[in-house]
């Protein structure tokens, strides 16, 4: 629970983390939440927050649901005058595309110019507080070895636009922030809640195992002892969540990452082929015969950066805030994808089965 009032202004409300992560705000009966929403007009943006809160719990409390509005305001270009600007205590930017397939400039577009509508909107708030940007440990790219919180540029390459865009939307708002309130959140790969599964947005992993699950991926270009780092989604809303709000914790880098619950490769590849009944994936060189849709998130599957988290565990530690080993959160999340056919049967949280391990017990 805060500490005091705030009013938050949060951007990606929409997406996966900022749906669970405005669920945690809203928790919350000292908070209000302004969403900044991509939408026609104001009557779009509540439709789609209030449709957004549907997601979230079957039957919305009204009291929670009065302490949250939303503005239609489209973050690719400058935002004129705001609506309770002078309000907004809090500033939590999750707003960003991560497709892996965008051209560069549209990435930037996405990625980078949002983040400077935000930086822009954070000067104009008087009673700022705190602004709590997020980007995404993928930053460190092709980088081999150890990548602390501390560290942004290593001299490394990237795998797609998305990771490119990522970093430079984080070097920009670094360098541009000045004396605001900045912080930094750095989540890894984000897959569905720890108990249940749930999300909304099945990317990255998730196409590769449902193309595994349905035997049209039977060969992997993929090194076998690589490091598949992964979180579930309540873990880095909750730490969203704690970050933004804790008084005193401003102007650190928390890289959100599975710590030394990361698992490799092999093991990932044994964990599909067992919840789907298939035999396990051969690791070969070439990827012919790889279906196209799979070839760009192959690199994730041979990955060699290990993220250090001590700054994120010397904050969250204390909460009781942790993530779970990714061989578990991977479990949960096949369960989840499977009984959502892969998304295509909305659930909402509150009522979704529980997969986790101590439920089967």
């Amino acid at each position: 629970m805060s500490e005091s009032p705030a009013t938050v202004l949060l951007t990606g409300a929409t997406g996966y983390l900022g749906t669970l992560t405005l669920g945690r705000l809203l928790a919350d009966p000292q908070v209000e939440v302004l969403c900044l929403i991509r939408a026609d007009d104001d009557a779009h943006a509540a439709q789609r927050l209030q449709e957004t809160l549907k997601r979230l719990w079957s039957e919305p409390d009204p009291s929670q649901a009065s302490r949250v509005r939303a503005v239609a305001c489209d973050l690719s270009s400058a935002v004129g005058d705001l609506p309770g600007l002078g309000d907004i205590t809090h500033i939590l930017h999750c707003a960003a595309s991560v497709r892996f397939d965008l051209e560069l400039d549209e990435a930037r577009l996405a990625n980078k110019a949002t983040a400077g509508v935000v930086l822009a909107l954070a000067r104009r708030a008087p009673r700022l507080e705190h602004l709590l940007h997020v980007s995404t440990a993928y930053v460190a790219g092709t980088h081999k070895g150890r990548f602390a919180e501390t560290d942004l540029d290593v001299g490394q390459g990237f795998r797609n636009t998305y990771e490119q865009t990522k970093f430079e939307a984080e070097g920009f708002v670094r360098a541009g922030a000045g004396d605001l309130p900045l912080s930094v959140a750095r989540p890894s790969i984000v897959v569905g809640e720890a108990r249940t599964g749930w999300t909304t947005t099945f990317n990255v992993l998730y196409p590769l195992l449902r193309a595994y699950s349905r035997g049209l991926v039977t060969q992997l270009p993929a090194d076998s002892g690589a490091i598949v780092d992964i979180v579930t989604g309540d873990y880095v809303a909750d730490a969203l969540a704690h970050l933004l709000l804790r008084s005193g914790e401003v102007g650190g880098t928390y890289n959100l990452v599975a710590g030394p619950g990361v698992t490799d490769v092999a093991s990932v590849r044994d964990l599909a082929a067992e919840a789907f009944d298939l035999p396990p994936a051969v690791f070969v060189e070439s990827t012919e015969g790889i279906p196209a849709p799979i070839l760009s998130l192959l690199g994730y599957l041979n990955v060699h950066a290990s993220f250090d988290d001590r700054n994120a565990r010397s904050v969250l530690d204390e909460a009781g805030i942790h993530p779970v080993p990714v061989e578990s959160a991977l479990r949960t999340a096949i369960a989840y994808g499977l009984e959502s056919k892969w998304g295509r049967r909305a659930v909402s949280r509150d009522v979704a089965p529980d997969f986790s391990e101590e439920a089967a017990a």
